[in-house]
């Protein structure tokens, strides 16, 4: 009985201070990624939270550049956690037919975006590729 109540008791404390209820907050994202104004297709679209306690979120880009991400983590509901995330660019290196994306947008990612719940949440890219 006295492990039970103490589990209990932590359980209620983290959700009292908002560090357990993340999974609550799960809003829609989405967006078109291009390079140089093409549509992108087959651009994984990762979204790394700024809040380590917060999960990733993922998508891939069809063939208009279009994405709709799908969160990492328990249960199965499409979008991201609210709050600030650092966003990369990947393609499949290995593939002959991808476009190497510049490492501003990928490995070393200056995009930022924050999921703001009960907002459109549309995250917009246009690459610039070095000539």
């Amino acid at each position: 009985m006295r492990r039970s109540s103490s589990c209990l008791i932590a359980v209620l404390c983290l959700v009292a201070t908002g560090c357990g209820d993340w999974w609550l907050r799960i809003t829609e994202v989405s967006g078109t990624i291009r390079i140089d104004g093409k549509p992108a297709k087959g651009v994984q679209v990762v979204f790394q939270p700024l809040d380590t306690s917060r999960p990733r979120a993922l998508a891939q880009t069809d063939k208009d550049g279009l994405f709709h991400l799908g969160r990492q983590g328990p249960g199965n509901r499409q979008g991201a956690a609210s709050g600030k995330y650092r966003v990369q660019l990947l393609t499949d290196t290995d593939s002959p037919d991808a476009v190497i994306i510049p490492p501003e947008y990928n490995v070393r990612s200056t995009l930022e975006f924050e999921v703001v719940p009960g907002k459109s949440n549309v995250f917009d890219v246009d690459v610039k590729m070095k000539k």
